[in-house]
């Protein structure tokens, strides 16, 4: 898969502290061509990490350690635009802006939600890239789950309610992401007991702890961390 930059003036560098645990994908709404010109024009307010043509060409535009202007969220109450009408609990509980914790992916020339096979073939690679990007630079394992890769009316159902499209083909894209997805981090896990693996999976997806050493006594001040994790990434 061969990637061509082409860097976005629409953008603020780095995360603030945030590590992006979703993928989510858009329909641009335009052609490719126009979709690229859009985030390279400083006045359009608008960018996503890659856009990917209708025949599987990639351009980065935002890089992946910094935010992208993708999913019309802010962190201000009172303006639709404080994630509060989202359907992922994750997102309403953060109540802060998407873009902060998420990578987005623009799909060109797909007006109605139908990615051509070139498309499709190429975002599933281009979603294993990703993951590999964030695992190497944040440490990060993003799941591939209905609630780690999502679209963007999950995310602002109220202004998109239809994007990436009523028609895209959910279940063909997981059909193709899941034989390629790597063993589950929670898996190997030494130590790990059957009954605390869903709550240990929650734990670490939440980012409250690093997933490792699951039975080992913990300090003071790793307690004191594991409460100011839960309270940055799930309370607030």
């Amino acid at each position: 898969m061969n990637i061509t930059r082409r860097m976005s003036p629409n953008r603020n560098v780095g995360r603030q502290g945030h590590t992006p645990d979703l993928i989510v994908l858009h329909t641009t709404g335009n052609t490719t061509q126009s979709a690229i010109n859009t985030v390279l024009n400083p006045t359009s307010a608008v960018s996503y990490h890659f856009i990917v043509s209708r025949t599987g060409d990639v351009t980065q535009t935002v890089e992946i350690t910094d935010t992208a202007w993708a999913n019309g969220t802010n962190n201000t109450a009172g303006d639709g635009r404080n994630n509060q009408n989202s359907t992922l609990p994750i997102v309403r509980q953060r109540r802060i802006n998407a873009n902060l914790y998420t990578v987005s992916i623009g799909f060109g020339d797909m007006p109605t939600g139908n990615p051509s096979e070139a498309q499709l073939a190429t975002v599933v690679n281009l979603i294993q890239h990703i993951r590999g990007e964030v695992l190497r630079l944040f440490r990060h394992d993003i799941a591939i789950t209905r609630t780690t890769i999502v679209g963007h009316n999950v995310i602002t159902p109220v202004t998109k309610p239809d994007c990436p499209g009523r028609t895209f083909p959910w279940g063909e894209l997981f059909s193709r992401l899941s034989p390629a997805a790597p063993p589950s981090p929670i898996e190997p896990v030494p130590g790990l007991s059957h009954w605390a693996r869903e709550a240990w999976e929650w734990a670490t997806t939440n980012r409250i702890t690093d997933g490792t050493n699951p039975q080992g006594t913990p300090s003071r001040e790793q307690m004191v961390t594991l409460l100011h994790n839960y309270h940055m990434n799930v309370r607030r």
